[in-house]
């Protein structure tokens, strides 16, 4: 059986791209991405492709260009939540409505990735859990994130492609 692949194809990194920047700076689903990309199947590939268990290279190429937006227009964790607070001091000081600065702070650090909107409807506990059950979460979950680990080292160990 053939290991994952290990380089990515021009439709991934296409895929990547539109991820993360979108069209034109708008930000598209995963399915117009995969749709835009070329993928036949959008809807069903779009949602493969963030897998990391399926797709581990396409998943750390993800990740990179995140990296490289953060670092591009300086958004960092620490530095989104010291914005925050000076919006807040401000407007206690000031009786000017500042919404327009706490909205703009807050999509820099949705682009940062710092926000994810997503809905969980959970059945049970992680206390019903017993503790073999738990050891399996905790390998799936370790599992799942060593390849995209493995995934980020290889692609940073391949030397870039011009285009």
């Amino acid at each position: 059986m053939p290991g994952p692949a290990k380089q990515l194809t021009p439709k991934q990194i296409k895929f990547a791209l539109l991820h993360v920047y979108g069209v034109d700076g708008i930000p598209i689903t995963k399915t117009e991405a995969a749709r835009l990309a070329g993928y036949s199947d959008a809807a069903n590939e779009g949602s493969k492709m963030t897998n990391p268990l399926k797709y581990p290279l396409v998943c750390a190429h993800i990740s990179n260009l995140r990296d490289e937006v953060r670092e591009k227009y300086g958004v960092s964790y620490e530095g989104h939540l010291e914005e925050l607070g000076k919006i807040r001091d401000q407007s206690k000081k000031d009786s000017r409505n500042l919404a327009a600065a706490a909205t703009t702070e807050i999509a820099r650090g949705k682009v940062g990735g710092y926000y994810i909107d997503q809905k969980i409807i959970r059945h049970g506990n992680i206390d019903d859990l017993n503790l073999d059950q738990l050891y399996d979460k905790m390998k799936t979950i370790k599992k799942k994130n060593q390849k995209v680990l493995e995934a980020k080292e290889l692609l940073a160990n391949k030397p870039k492609e011009t285009t």
